[in-house]
């Protein structure tokens, strides 16, 4: 028996796959980052200010998704399309895997290039970079979004999927994570306006980073235990509560020395990361990314099952 809520998740799953990102013009994501954009110049710039622009955030997001299924309902089918496109956009699977795929080659063959092409994964300055420094750059921020990206809104959408608010659920999620992306920083002008975005952040990634690394354990079942002792030892040596977890089991699992200059280390005695380091991550977090999705079609398969067989 496929229920709506499986349904849903294999068309999003498809969408994602065969089609990868939609057209900005289109895409429920830029949307939430217009209206971010939007308030962030018309609140108080305070934190007072950052909980108005995070409540306004969060449910405009959720209702618009709400209505646009309701809306969609009056057509045969068509709600069921329009969930899985907005389901869709809460998750980047083929985007985050080609992405790291492309700037790993181009670490190799154009160092400058690569550092140009850096800042669509990472934050920090990537000017002074060496090759080793970007591909670990490059490693790190494919663990950290594997949750954010990934794991994050499929684990809400999972969770609140038996309450028929399922979709609902990964939207919030999303809403939360593109505030902390856009104002989540503790810079002069973000540091108070910005301070809920990262904390519901903070908050919403904190069970799905630490499953992660059961996750990326069992992707390599060869190092699980290694992985595992290492998130357990290094996870809070980065400033996230949450992005050291993905990161430590991740460097774990290949036996490579993460670092972003000047704030962190994981994995010390861990071998210098090169670029051929970047395809072995990659092939790892594939088969966690699939673990991942194995793992929710089995929970909205059996959980309907298994619900019904309960005693009353």
């Amino acid at each position: 028996m496929i229920t709506e809520s499986l349904a849903v998740f294999l068309l999003a799953i498809a969408f994602d796959i065969l089609l990868g990102e939609m057209p900005a013009r289109i895409h429920p994501v830029v949307w939430i980052g217009k209206l971010i954009a939007f308030l962030r110049s018309r609140v108080t710039p305070s934190k007072a200010g950052g909980i108005v622009l995070a409540l306004i955030v969060i449910a405009a997001t959720v209702l618009s998704g709400h209505l646009m299924v309701r809306a969609a309902g009056y057509v045969p089918l068509l709600s069921l399309l329009v969930s899985a496109y907005l389901l869709k956009s809460t998750f980047a699977i083929k985007c985050l895997l080609q992405v790291s795929r492309d700037i790993g080659l181009m670490i190799d063959r154009d160092m400058n290039e690569a550092k140009s092409m850096l800042p669509a994964l990472v934050g920090r300055d990537t000017s002074s970079l060496s090759k080793s420094q970007a591909s670990s750059a490059v490693i790190e921020s494919l663990s950290e979004n594997y949750v954010d990206s990934i794991l994050s809104p499929i684990f809400y959408y999972l969770v609140f999927a038996p309450l028929g608010y399922g979709l609902e659920a990964a939207l919030a999620f999303k809403a939360i994570s593109t505030m902390d992306s856009m104002v989540g920083y503790k810079t002069k002008g973000l540091k108070e306006i910005g301070f809920a975005g990262a904390r519901l952040d903070d908050l919403a990634n904190y069970i799905p980073a630490r499953l992660s690394i059961i996750l990326i354990a069992l992707a390599r079942p060869a190092s699980a235990s290694t992985a595992l002792r290492a998130a357990l030892r290094d996870h809070n040596k980065t400033p996230s509560p949450n992005s050291g977890w993905p990161m430590a089991a991740l460097a774990g699992a290949l036996h490579i020395r993460l670092e972003k200059p000047g704030y962190y280390v994981l994995e010390e005695d861990g071998n210098e990361p090169d670029t051929s380091d970047v395809p072995r991550a990659l092939r790892l977090m594939q088969t966690a990314i699939a673990l991942t999705l194995a793992a929710a079609l089995l929970v909205l398969f059996f959980g309907p099952i298994c619900s019904d067989l309960m005693p009353i």
